[in-house]
């Protein structure tokens, strides 16, 4: 079977394709294709980094908590060592030795 070229069905794809109209078609769908690919890929991305902001959040958060916690924790420490220190210094008060202590019992 002799087909002739100008009747054969690839050439006539070729020939389309040579077409300045069909060629811009072309490259306006590849560039639509590939600019929605990256719309999808920064709008994932953007989802990620907004999980990951919502977690630091949540622990900034916890941390603040903490930090709270242990200064007031800090200020009830330094409160009894406060009042050691003034007793000791202040009123010359010692803490009474282990035979000097007595335990009652009712």
């Amino acid at each position: 079977m002799n087909v002739h070229r100008a009747q054969h069905p690839l050439y006539a794809l070729y020939e389309w394709t040579l077409r300045p109209a069909t060629r811009v078609a072309l490259l306006l769908g590849v560039a639509i294709l590939l600019s929605s690919l990256g719309a999808v890929s920064a709008s994932h991305q953007t989802r990620q980094l907004f999980g990951e902001l919502e977690r630091a959040r949540l622990e900034h958060d916890r941390l603040l908590e903490q930090r709270g916690r242990l200064l007031l924790e800090r200020s009830t420490f330094s409160a009894y060592n406060r009042v050691e220190s003034v007793a000791v210094e202040t009123l010359d008060m010692q803490a009474p030795s282990p035979d000097d202590i007595r335990l009652v019992q009712p």
